[in-house]
């Protein structure tokens, strides 16, 4: 069985695997991961293990410190099943690698487009079997949180399930909802219309912590696949050790 761990801006994110199939899914907070973390190795005890993490290498080290089991570091240098063509190579998000990864596995090499949907709206890109670039943008919640920090008296506000899709705002709250949602909805449209233009027979994958939101609203056509990161990691963790 293997561990795939998964740091976000905001949450640790952890996966086991076996034969293939993801069947266990958990997230930590990052104040109770110091004793979270080997509590859950422990108990599963994983024969090794893969980490992403978007945050600093000093952070990673600190992850690192808390695991005894054989280790993979995600890295844009290592071996992958696939080839990258990001002239930056070195700053490609690592949650952009294993998504790539998990849409391969999926769909295989055709042309695919990993949305995904956290902190940040990544869009990554896969055409002609390798990882081409893609686009990065604000996240509802840094789009609310943006408004809130970098204004005198605008509230700030959380997505809500029961959210409508009314355009005009009727008081405060429902302005900032129709900005930001309604937004970041035509914005998404848009982008996916773009990209299918100059990539033909596109499939689309929403991923990320707001997939439901996305897999509800947009009209477009797409695959939803919610654990889509791990999927990748636990992918690339098994072609790396074959």
């Amino acid at each position: 069985m293997q561990l795939a761990i998964d740091r976000g801006n905001t949450q640790t994110k952890l996966s086991l695997c076996r034969d293939g199939e993801i069947h266990h899914f958990t997230i930590f907070e990052d104040d109770e991961l110091q004793f979270a973390l080997p509590s859950f190795i422990g108990k599963h005890n994983p024969t090794r293990a893969i980490i992403s993490d978007v945050r600093s290498s000093e952070e990673t080290q600190k992850l690192i410190a808390l695991l005894n089991v054989p280790l993979t570091v995600l890295e844009s240098t290592m071996r992958l099943p696939f080839e990258i063509r990001y002239e930056t190579p070195a700053t490609l998000g690592r949650d952009r690698i294993a998504n790539a990864a998990g849409a391969i596995k999926r769909f295989g090499k055709g042309n695919l487009l990993v949305i995904d949907c956290g902190s940040c709206m990544t869009y990554t890109l896969v055409a002609d079997g390798a990882l081409m670039g893609g686009s990065i943008a604000p996240g509802i919640h840094m789009r609310f949180n943006a408004l809130h920090t970098y204004t005198g008296a605008l509230p700030l506000i959380s997505l809500r399930k029961d959210w409508t899709t009314d355009v005009v705002g009727k008081n405060t709250q429902g302005s900032i909802e129709s900005g930001v949602l309604q937004g970041i909805l035509h914005e998404t449209e848009g982008m996916m219309a773009h990209y299918r233009e100059l990539f033909p027979q596109l499939i689309v994958i929403i991923t990320g912590g707001d997939t439901s939101f996305f897999e509800k609203h947009l009209k477009s056509s797409i695959f939803a696949a919610p654990y889509l990161t791990h999927e990748g990691l636990h992918e690339i963790l098994r072609y790396h050790c074959a």
